[in-house]
């Protein structure tokens, strides 16, 4: 049996949809009886890999091919053959002076243009790449439209998102700056933990006394730890094996020798990263230099010591010189008795 619709072949499920819609009543009519110039412009669509609509005769009548279906959202299962303006009734006041343009031989493409839209995802805000341009028939007539359409919201968010990142980074990066420049952050590493490559800034390489060429290349973790004070060692290879295995943020506070073969307080922060298996990746971090807040605090601890100490013995001699009081006044009243005692006994007399 021969198809009596051959230009619908290969159009998928799209031309599935045609097929099975009951055309009696609609203003083009039945399939079979449409005109040359429409199955022609519709077989186009059909067979295009590209996301393409075909509006249709004055009231613009919607048709679309397969790759077109995510677009449609809640609307695929009624859209085909339906109106222009209803199937898109939320987009109509910005498509219709774009069609009206394109009707009129003004073809237009825009890229990432934003449209408000009900999906089927609810209302959003919506990104997309088009292009309109009208269909003549065999006269020179004005039969409908060519639009070839794809949604770019993932693409236009992802571009945003990636570049609130990138701005975030810039202003991390400035602050980094700021704080190596006002002496607040020593230097910076990187830890490649797979090759066990640690690489460290300028800054850092200096600060310790090391070549920063070497640092840029790269060097051991003992090379690193062999600055550390001999009392804090065993505490920070703990701490550095503990969040390697756990992964996620680190911070450890210890003395190393600088420049200077004075010790230091500092506290280093970073964060291990890991693979979605679990296999530590990265542990990128900052040294900050905690000798003078430690000085603060050691200083500050040892003033309450001393003011809780002053404390207990002001405590303590208050207590003693109450009791010599109460003492002094226990004798002053036995003093007074006898001379009371003698005043009575010598009256008597």
């Amino acid at each position: 049996m021969s198809d009596l619709l051959p230009f619908l072949a290969g159009g998928g499920r799209a031309a599935d949809m045609i097929r099975a819609r009951d055309w009696a009543g609609h203003p083009l009519g039945p399939p079979e009886t449409w005109p040359e110039a429409l199955r022609t412009a519709l077989s186009l669509v059909l067979n295009s890999p590209e996301s393409m609509i075909l509006a249709w005769g004055p009231d613009l009548h919607f048709f679309f091919n397969e790759t077109y279906f995510p677009l449609l959202g809640p609307r695929l299962g009624w859209a085909m053959g339906e109106r222009f303006d209803r199937v898109w009734a939320d987009g109509w006041e910005q498509a219709k002076p774009i069609i009206d343009d394109a009707l009129a031989g003004r073809s237009r493409r825009f890229v990432d243009l934003p449209w408000k839209l009900g999906t089927d995802r609810g209302e959003a805000d919506t990104w997309w790449t088009f292009s309109y341009s009208r269909v003549l028939d065999g006269e020179g007539r004005v039969s409908g439209l060519f639009i070839l359409t794809n949604e770019t919201t993932a693409q236009v968010t992802a571009t945003r998102r990636l570049r609130e990142s990138e701005a975030i980074a810039r202003e991390n990066i400035e602050r980094v700056r700021l704080a190596l420049s006002a002496g607040a952050i020593i230097g910076t590493w990187f830890w490649d933990l797979p090759t066990d490559r640690f690489t460290v800034d300028e800054a850092f390489a200096r600060s310790f006394g090391l070549d920063p060429a070497l640092g840029r290349e790269g060097l051991s973790l003992e090379q690193v730890i062999e600055t550390v004070h001999p009392d804090d060692r065993a505490g920070l290879i703990a701490a550095i094996d503990a969040v390697v295995i756990r992964g996620g943020a680190y911070a450890h506070q210890y003395r190393t020798r600088r420049a200077d073969g004075q010790y230091y307080w500092l506290e280093a922060n970073g964060r291990v990263d890991h693979a979605p298996d679990g296999t530590p990746l990265s542990f990128p971090g900052v040294l900050i230099d905690v000798d003078e807040r430690r000085a603060v605090e050691a200083e500050r601890d040892r003033a309450t010591a001393m003011l809780r100490a002053l404390t207990e013995t002001l405590e303590q001699r208050v207590a003693e010189r109450t009791a010599e009081l109460m003492r002094a006044e226990e004798a002053l009243r036995q003093s007074q008795k006898m001379e009371a005692v003698g005043q009575l006994t010598g009256g008597g007399a």
